[in-house]
């Protein structure tokens, strides 16, 4: 063809002319195209759409610490737009999740593969794990079985399941065991402080120091008044009578009884009574009994609030209930997801027109190479024979 006279209408005429092969080498490759599609093994894809827990530890009320201790996520320091359902989807590519669903599903036998290398790799080319737009977790698995595909995608769920309720397990057996500890002490030292307390009152007999303090006060002012009274009379006495009378002496011995009551009730000599209460060492007593009985109350406020959660931690370890929710549990598939045979035909058909067209063009432009210029054709021969293998002898 020259490529002066070239023109879409001549490209339509060498259509035309050659109409019956690039329809007969549409037919051929969309034939075999069939064929191949029909022949192509059959892979089947299914999935499961998972709710992640909340990213929340045990409740245990004022230990905002031991929450922490359990939660599986809130210690981690998460990039931007990370979720813990990427977590979670990183967990499911972990190889101790998938030695778990070889083993549950008898891979190594499933797919002759003594390799544990070699099936893992098998599995990760196979399985997809990711996070929606709405943050739930899928779980996709391709198998040429529909029912092992399911099975499969279930089984990467379950596992999932089956290690976080370990790992949660594992969490709140620490959280017991420190608790149990932390408990013991705080028994301990409560029993202790008890005691102290005890030895404290015993000794000082400080049951109720207020009201004590206040009888003791009344008791001395009462004392005083006696005393100053006592001492009016005897000072009357001694103007008027000898210092060897009986009345003196007797009014003297009296003023002097008087005087060491109120000596006692100052300093706690002599008695010890829940009455005779030393004045004089109230204050440090308030100080130090306000001490003990504050430190037993935190103590026992601390006791019983380790208890509550020592049990809580307890039953939180014993619990064996599902921390996944399963919103969409994967069924076999009943359409394979490859090989799309429609699309495959489509594809190789439209395909196989280009090319079709482009050999119709290309032989009609070697026959007239042939035509108008041998020496040329002459040349493309010996290419193309060079190509194919061929090669010109000689002297031609």
């Amino acid at each position: 063809m020259d490529n002066r006279d070239f023109n879409f209408w001549k490209i339509l005429e060498v259509i035309a002319l050659r109409i019956r092969f690039i329809v007969s080498f549409v037919l051929i490759v969309t034939i075999i195209s069939v064929v191949v599609a029909l022949l192509l093994p059959k892979w089947y894809k299914a999935s499961t759409l998972l709710l992640p827990p909340k990213d929340e530890g045990l409740k245990l009320g004022q230990l905002s610490g031991a929450e922490d201790m359990i939660s599986l996520t809130s210690g981690l320091v998460l990039p931007i737009r990370a979720t813990p359902s990427d977590v979670y989807a990183r967990i499911l590519k972990s190889r101790s999740v998938a030695e778990r669903v070889i083993a549950v599903n008898n891979l190594k036998d499933y797919y002759h593969l003594n390799s544990t290398v070699d099936i893992l790799e098998k599995i990760d080319r196979q399985a997809e794990f990711g996070v929606t737009e709405e943050g739930l977790l899928e779980i996709t698995y391709v198998d040429k079985d529909p029912r092992m595909a399911a099975q499969i995608t279930n089984s990467f769920a379950d596992e999932l399941d089956r290690l976080n309720r370990e790992l949660y397990s594992s969490r709140a057996k620490t959280t017991r065991e420190f608790i149990s500890g932390r408990l013991r002490e705080v028994a301990a030292e409560l029993d202790s402080t008890r005691v102290v307390l005890r030895d404290f009152q015993a000794r000082y007999k400080a049951v109720d120091l207020d009201q004590q303090t206040q009888l003791a006060i009344q008791s001395a002012v009462n004392l005083k008044v006696a005393l100053a009274e006592n001492e009016i009379e005897l000072n009357v006495k001694e103007k008027s009578l000898s210092p060897t009378h009986p009345e003196v002496i007797s009014q003297r011995q009296k003023v002097n009884e008087i005087k060491d009551q109120i000596s006692t009730l100052e300093y706690g000599k002599g008695d010890s009574s829940y009455f005779n209460l030393p004045v004089s060492e109230v204050p440090a007593l308030k100080i130090r009994l306000a001490e003990l009985t504050s430190r037993l109350k935190v103590s026992e406020t601390l006791y019983q609030v380790l208890s509550e959660q020592y049990e809580q931690a307890k039953i939180q370890e014993k619990m064996d209930t599902p921390t996944l929710s399963i919103l969409d549990r994967a069924l076999p598939p009943e359409l394979p997801y490859w090989p799309q045979k429609t699309i495959i035909v489509l594809v190789s058909g439209a395909m196989a027109v280009f090319v079709a067209i482009f050999l119709a063009l290309f032989m009609n432009y070697l026959a007239n190479l042939e035509r108008n210029s041998p020496d040329d054709y002459r040349r493309a021969r010996i290419f193309f024979g060079i190509w194919r293998g061929r090669f010109p002898r000689s002297g031609n």
